[in-house]
């Protein structure tokens, strides 16, 4: 199922593996970026909450929270480092949690509160 769409990226939902996968569409892309044609992220939704706190945060964190979702791992930095890819890729996400939301496949819940806070 098609969750989000952009100029530079998509997310489908991925129902039997209970996640969600960003891919570079490559016929958008700069040549200086072809490289990146081959690059996804794959994040289980139950990591979701996590990046969802860290879409607009600062780009290392939010580096890392899609470093162990990327395939190539090697090629996250310069996603994260490429102005264009990122934004639109944070857009994506905001779009793609709406849309899990409304097909009933995500929920988003507020953090437990500790005692003592």
């Amino acid at each position: 199922m098609l969750l989000a769409q952009g100029r530079y990226w998509s997310a489908r939902l991925q129902r039997k593996a209970r996640s969600a996968r960003f891919e570079v569409e490559g016929e958008h892309l700069p040549e200086e970026l072809a490289d990146l044609r081959e690059f996804r992220i794959e994040i289980g939704l139950e990591r979701w909450q996590r990046l969802v706190r860290t879409v607009y945060s600062d780009r290392k964190l939010f580096g890392g929270v899609l470093l162990d979702a990327a395939h190539p791992e090697a090629l996250l930095s310069r996603v994260i480092a490429t102005d264009r890819l990122v934004i639109e890729l944070q857009r994506i996400v905001v779009d793609a949690t709406i849309a899990l939301v409304e097909a009933e496949a995500l929920v988003i819940a507020p953090a437990p509160v500790e005692e003592g806070s």
